[in-house]
């Protein structure tokens, strides 16, 4: 019997829609025992359905022709795509947010509209609401049940960036909001006995709070889902503390196989140790479900399909079925499989490429774990997100917001913040940090020849490629973490030492900027390389630098 009974894979981008990318994922997903998969994008209903109570097809004909006959060739794609996963006994699931309609909408409805925002507690969107989901599960009926991220920003309209003004709102609290959208969506979802899972995806602890007592609300039957580490991926953050306190409900917890917050599958990290001991936790907590997600939509052509991350999709997979798993195996499994390169972006289809050697696993483990080690210490600044979706921040402002309010983990772990307050003592365990990162990345090609394992010359060749680009990458954030903190220092207290620091980083940051234009230069790689090292936003970082150093204050 597996330890959990709900073990799935979620695609994120856009190559959810190209079905080699699928029929890769459907070969893995039976290979690793997973049984659901879930196709994550904000607008998936409004791309199966008008919805025809308020688009009819007289007016799809004359003002939306392309979007009507995207959505009819969108539903043959889902229906092969549901045929495919009942032969294997795999269900499906759509992951949404709320409340989403097509563009048209305003024109057509303008009242909903009053001084450029719409009501959030007009009665208008649960009615749509239920027609909506009414009409996709009679049309698409082989979907199993529906992810939906109530608490977030990120829907077209939200409690949670409410800016309506109007007497419907006034004195409305975000418990109301959540249980109404949270009741307009179980009536047909439950109608249709399919199931309702309330993905939490807060900002705070409050925020998370008010979507499980909301939940409560409608339905004990309800599914929570639960990111492993609170608000968002970070390895470095405490296990999320609502696993296990979800009021009864049926409880999911999801995990990042990619890298969104570590290397964005460019740089080899394992989380599969990670992984074990989270799932461990999650399986005393009594929940029923797990799943992976293997990329993200903010970049196309980069998951776990093209990444030695891949191996985490074998962790979450192997571990799904038994927690116990031993380690070794999996490492086992994903050689035997084969490994794939970031140096070939996601749709140039690529051959596994697998050692000669019976003992490679053991040199790639401690590799993986390895690099883990240079992501933690680069990317993370004593355990809080020191990075933008991995890329270097550009300015000093967006480096500090970042790491004690976007991704704080103050609300989780009491007192953290203190641990980057820019005094002496905190700048030079940081700093080490970052040196020490700098220092295992250029000791990391030591670590392991792959051309002795007996890979393929080119798998081999666009190997050294990563491991010349990883020592750039993190010597970007020591050189980061030296600006950071003693601009922020010096705002504070003026110290002429702390300046000449800032004006060091400034110098140090500008001869990397040319290193990595020179290695970069002619070069043809795939694009989220240059993603990576965006040496424009740098550009921006030194500019920030310098205006602090000028005026001694913040730059406005």
């Amino acid at each position: 019997m597996s330890t959990f009974s709900i073990r799935g894979l979620e695609f994120h981008s856009s190559r959810m829609w190209q079905w080699h990318q699928v029929r890769l994922a459907i070969d893995l997903m039976k290979k690793n025992g997973m049984n659901t998969l879930i196709f994550h994008q904000n607008d998936i209903p409004e791309q199966l359905v008008y919805p025809a109570a308020y688009f009819n097809d007289e007016f799809m004909w004359k003002r939306c022709a392309v979007r009507m006959h995207t959505i009819w060739n969108n539903r043959h794609y889902i229906s092969r795509l549901i045929r495919a996963l009942d032969k294997n006994n795999i269900k499906f699931f759509i992951e949404v947010k709320e409340l989403w309609f097509p563009d048209v909408l305003p024109e057509e409805y303008p009242h909903l509209w009053k001084n450029g925002s719409a009501c959030p507690f007009n009665p208008f969107w649960w009615k749509y609401i239920e027609d909506k989901y009414n009409e996709l599960f009679s049309i698409v009926p082989g979907i199993s049940g529906v992810i939906v991220s109530p608490g977030t920003r990120e829907s077209k309209i939200s409690f949670a960036a409410n800016k309506c003004k109007c007497p419907d709102c006034k004195d409305k609290t975000a418990v109301e909001w959540y249980t109404k959208l949270i009741e307009a969506m179980y009536k047909p979802i439950s109608k249709y006995n399919k199931t309702l899972v309330i993905r939490d995806f807060s900002y705070s602890a409050g925020n998370q709070r008010n979507i499980i007592e909301a939940a409560g609300n409608v339905s004990k039957e309800i599914v929570i889902a639960l990111k492993n580490t609170p608000h968002d991926y970070y390895p470095t953050f405490p296990n999320n503390p609502s696993i296990g306190n979800c009021s009864d409900h049926p409880q999911w917890v999801e995990f990042d196989s990619w890298g969104q917050f570590f290397g964005l599958g460019v740089f080899p990290c394992s989380v599969v140790e990670d992984m074990q001991a989270r799932m461990r936790h999650c399986a005393k907590k009594g929940v029923e479900g797990v799943w992976v997600r293997t990329d993200w939509e903010g970049v196309t052509e980069g998951s776990s399909f093209n990444s030695l991350n891949l191996l985490n999709v074998f962790g979450a997979g192997m571990l799904s079925q038994d927690v116990n798993t031993n380690i070794d195996d999996i490492y086992r499994a994903w050689t035997d499989h084969g490994l794939l390169s970031p140096m070939k972006s996601g749709s140039e289809p690529q051959t596994p490429a697998k050692p000669s050697s019976p003992e490679a696993w053991k040199t790639l483990k401690d590799f993986m774990i390895s690099s883990w080690k240079i992501i933690e210490k680069s990317q993370y600044v004593r355990g809080h997100v020191f990075n933008e979706d991995d890329q270097y921040c550009n300015s000093v402002d967006r480096f500090i917001d970042i790491m004690v309010k976007t991704h704080g983990r103050d609300d989780w772990d009491p007192g953290a913040s203190l641990l980057v307050k820019p005094t002496d003592e905190n700048i030079s365990i940081i700093l080490d940090e970052k040196r020490q990162a700098v220092k295992e990345a250029e000791e990391l090609a030591g670590k392991i020849d792959f051309k002795k394992l007996g890979f393929p010359e080119d798998f081999c060749n666009e190997m050294k490629t990563i491991l010349m680009l990883y020592p750039l990458y993190v010597k970007g954030f020591e050189y980061c973490a030296q600006g950071v903190f003693y601009a922020e220092k010096y705002r504070l207290e003026k110290n002429d030492q702390d300046k000449k620091q800032v004006n060091d980083a400034i110098d140090k940051l500008q001869k990397f900027t040319t290193e990595v234009n020179d290695f970069l230069k002619g070069s043809d790689y795939p694009h989220y390389i240059y993603w990576l090292l965006d040496m424009e936003r740098l550009g921006e970082f030194i500019d920030d630098l310098k205006a602090r150093v000028k005026q001694g204050r913040t730059k406005n």
